[in-house]
């Protein structure tokens, strides 16, 4: 008197490029093996479970839109390497995240820490529900924009952060933050793209497999809705506001005065827009719109950035470590970029680490251009 199943998965079929039926004979696709020579079993994995296959339907197979899932996995290993860089570097052990071999969620007051958590815990609600339901394009749906969130959000705006040279407290916690949302990450992404998963997570943990773990917990008390609702609402405006710099040809390097912002955010929010916008203000007005004027100020503010950005890509040319101290040398025949340097001589020196200005000649030495202005730089390690 009962069905012989609780529910049933039916896929539907994977048609050509062209929508047409698979076939041998005409070689309209790639060999499955083969494809996965060239990308991975999991971008595949993932592309599959996150289409309207798991639904039932038809979907048509074209061999970029996987490539474009094994990018995006990407970002999960470089979010790695980018940690264990800097792990490195200052010696952090993770023991000090874990009590009775449990890994504790992070005690952050840093409000990127307290966003990329929310989000996290998001996802883990998001995809519990999927699968739950039987519905694994919705398990799926959230993974590749949380890792885009993790990488290009949450990474990029803490890398001062791990920068520091000093071992303080909020350092510690964007470390302890970082660790939690990669280990329980790897939880989340393990069913799905098993391969990925468990190399981070063993890496990681030394722990034999993910596999072997539970699912990752959903805890709704570390989950901020308001929170993530106002980064993302920053975001928009920080995209909006970056066109109109693009549309106007006007680099990010280069400070403005203002930006016009139908709503204003909390005081933190304010200064993630003003960072990322790259200007000095931010005020109320009728809709989001830049001051484009750029002073005499401003412009030599920008050609200091500009001159840090050179020094950064000459330290990498010189294979210098992230940590490294250099000594530094920087003359120019120009007067402007002469007074840039006198006036930021300090700021210059934070950005890229240098402990000792000289005009000896180093190791290291490069003729730059910066807005047609040559630079003679010379720099070595300390």
């Amino acid at each position: 008197g009962k069905a012989p199943y609780k529910n049933i998965v039916c896929n539907g079929f994977i048609n050509a490029t062209d929508g047409q039926k698979i076939s041998k004979k005409l070689k309209n696709y790639t060999d499955p093996l083969v494809l996965m020579d060239r990308v991975s079993a999991d971008a595949f994995r993932l592309f599959l479970l996150n289409s309207p296959l798991v639904n039932g339907e038809d979907a048509n197979l074209a061999d970029k839109d996987i490539e474009t899932v094994e990018r995006k996995l990407a970002m999960f290993s470089n979010t790695y390497d980018f940690f264990t860089m800097y792990a490195s570097v200052d010696g952090w052990d993770s023991d000090s995240v874990y009590k009775d071999d449990e890994l504790l969620a992070p005690d952050s007051e840093n409000i990127l820490d307290k966003w990329i958590v929310s989000r996290l815990h998001s996802l883990v609600k998001e995809a519990t529900e999927g699968m739950e339901s039987y519905q694994l394009n919705e398990a799926t749906r959230g993974i590749i924009p949380f890792l885009d969130d993790l990488s290009n959000w949450y990474v990029r705006r803490s890398r001062r952060r791990f920068w520091k040279s000093e071992n303080d407290g909020d350092k510690s916690a964007a470390y302890h933050t970082l660790y939690y949302v990669l280990v329980e990450f790897a939880k989340i992404l393990a069913p799905f793209s098993p391969f990925i998963s468990e190399d981070i997570y063993r890496k990681l943990t030394g722990e034999e497999s993910v596999h072997l773990k539970d699912f990752t917990l959903y805890q709704p008390g570390l989950v901020n809705e308001k929170l993530e609702d106002e980064m993302k609402a920053v975001r928009e405006s920080v995209r909006e506001g970056l066109a109109q710099r693009a549309r106007a040809g006007i680099k990010v390097r280069q400070p403005l005065a203002k930006v016009y912002l139908e709503n204003l955010p909390s005081g933190e929010m304010v200064e993630v827009i003003k960072e990322e916008l790259n200007v000095k203000e931010v005020s109320l007005g009728d809709e989001l719109s830049l001051d484009l004027e750029i002073t005499a100020e401003l412009k030599k503010e920008g050609l200091m950035r500009e001159v840090v950005r050179v020094v950064q890509s000459a330290r990498k040319k010189a294979g210098l470590n992230v940590d490294d101290r250099i000594k530094l040398n920087l003359s120019s025949e120009s007067e402007v970029l002469s007074d840039v340097i006198s006036e930021f001589k300090d700021e210059i020196a934070e950005e890229v680490l240098a402990s000792t200005w000289s005009d000896e000649a180093f190791s290291y030495s490069e003729m730059m251009k910066i807005e047609g202005e040559r630079l003679s730089l010379g720099l070595e390690r300390v």
